[in-house]
């Protein structure tokens, strides 16, 4: 940077006034305007729309099965609720600026989103990293402590609530520095987007930003690399318990099979998404780092490179909706039936206790179910056809489960402990059940509440 012998070393740099519109208008532009042949610009231009339509439609599509079905509100799913809006973020206000942004000579889209569409993209991956961290611990507690209570309601969106505030506080100053510089040449008129850091002096009276170094610093290392840390060690632990553990207190070993295979569903999606995310971001990021901290030393290819990683970071949020379909069979029966127009008019048939008309599969998914339970007594089961007393049914291939109900906690004995006349004295609590019966149930007797 320049050198001023008689600077005061911490004092910022105010410029200098030799260098005026007069100047510019007198002088042609030191570079010709970016042109590219029409081949890249098809190219470029085919890629950013299939992102941003599969962006767009897919995660619209995980908001409406979340938000439309009761059932699909469970802890997790309201955390990727969390994580699709981040994503539906960037294809709204980040991919077709860039896209645009690539494809012309000069900055097109005017001052306000030189500002927001930067601002966007980093709260968008602050915001991401920070609920996939909070995703890791809730795993985590629900793997290890699987007996210790889950996170109310209450308590998820007040840590959902602190992501955004984090995430908005760490994406704020680009808010601030991004600029648009509008230059008149003689032949041509140039307009760019750039972040505009003011200068300081070092103790060698070399220009240096402080404050682009230390942002970088925040938003790329203690926002980023930091949180992917505490995300590896989790699910490297969860990996670990769920290869060595059995279901503790199973009265039937089908019940505790369903269990742990639902645990293992769940924490391989997730994981998915998670080695995903990082192999998106993490060249983006470096690539970031690398240029904030040398401003004055890029290389020629260094704008093509970061051009394809910013690309395939973007892409990121297209994925996720297939991932969530491709290893979720709620969220894959939910875009079945929002493709067939069914979403809105049947919208209580996806969820945890739903089977869809198209599917024969029989479902052994305890993913959402509360295993706060108790042990109804054998006399209370008899066949019959139907279940009443406000008993939520589930019969697939002769086999009935009965979850706990919110309110009033219910649980459910083994037929064939009933046929054996098992004492319900001996039986666990606390354990979901699993009924395997020729015929439907029904309850003699309506169920007392209890706490």
């Amino acid at each position: 940077m320049s050198f001023n012998e008689t600077c005061i070393p911490g004092t910022i740099y105010e410029g200098e006034d030799d260098v005026n519109d007069s100047y510019y208008k007198s002088h042609d532009a030191p570079a010709p305007p970016l042109t590219l042949p029409a081949w890249e610009i098809a190219l470029k231009v085919t890629f950013y729309v299939i992102a941003m339509v599969l962006d767009i439609v897919g995660n619209s599509m995980v908001l409406m099965i979340i938000l439309l079905n009761r059932k699909m509100r469970n802890t997790t799913n309201l955390l990727l609720l969390n994580l699709t809006i981040s994503d539906l973020m960037v294809g709204v206000f980040c991919m077709w600026v860039h896209m645009g942004n690539q494809i012309s000579s000069n900055w097109p889209f005017g001052a306000f989103l030189c500002k927001f569409s930067p601002f966007c993209q980093v709260l968008s991956v602050t915001a991401s990293v920070l609920t996939l961290t909070v995703i890791s611990i809730e795993r985590f507690i629900a793997v290890v402590y699987p007996f210790r209570r889950h996170w109310t309601p209450q308590i998820t969106g007040f840590i959902l609530g602190c992501t955004w505030t984090v995430a908005i506080a760490t994406a704020a100053p680009q808010l601030a520095v991004g600029k648009m510089f509008v230059i008149h040449w003689r032949d041509r008129t140039e307009i760019y987007c750039t972040d505009d850091w003011p200068y300081y002096y070092n103790d060698n009276c070399e220009l240096w930003t402080p404050g682009r170094v230390i942002v970088c610093l925040i938003q790329g290392v203690v926002m980023f690399f930091v949180p992917l840390v505490i995300i590896i060690v989790a699910y490297t632990i969860i990996v670990i318990r769920l290869l060595i553990r059995r279901a503790p207190g199973s009265l039937v070993s089908t019940t505790s099979s369903s269990q742990e295979k639902a645990k293992r569903k769940v924490t391989k999606m997730l994981i998915i998404v998670v080695t995903t995310f990082i192999i998106c971001w993490t060249p983006q990021q470096i690539i970031l780092l690398y240029g904030q901290l040398n401003e004055d030393r890029k290389p020629e290819y260094y704008r093509t490179v970061r051009y394809i990683a910013l690309y395939i970071a973007y892409f990121n949020s297209a994925l996720n909706p297939i991932l969530y379909g491709g290893f979720n069979e709620n969220f894959r029966n939910g875009f079945i039936e929002a493709f067939r127009c069914f979403l809105i008019k049947k919208r209580n048939k996806i969820g945890p206790d739903s089977v869809m008309p198209w599917s024969k599969k029989p479902r052994t998914d305890m993913e959402g179910y509360s295993t706060d339970l108790k042990i109804i007594s054998a006399s209370q089961i008899t066949p019959s056809t139907g279940i009443g007393n406000d008993v939520t049914q589930q019969q697939y291939n002769g086999y009935l489960q009965i979850p706990a109900d919110p309110t009033v906690k219910r649980a459910a004995l083994s037929y064939n402990q009933a046929n054996n006349n098992t004492n319900e004295k001996n039986s666990p609590p606390e354990t979901v059940m699993t009924l395997k019966i020729p015929t439907q149930a029904k309850l003699k007797e309506p169920l007392e509440s209890k706490g």
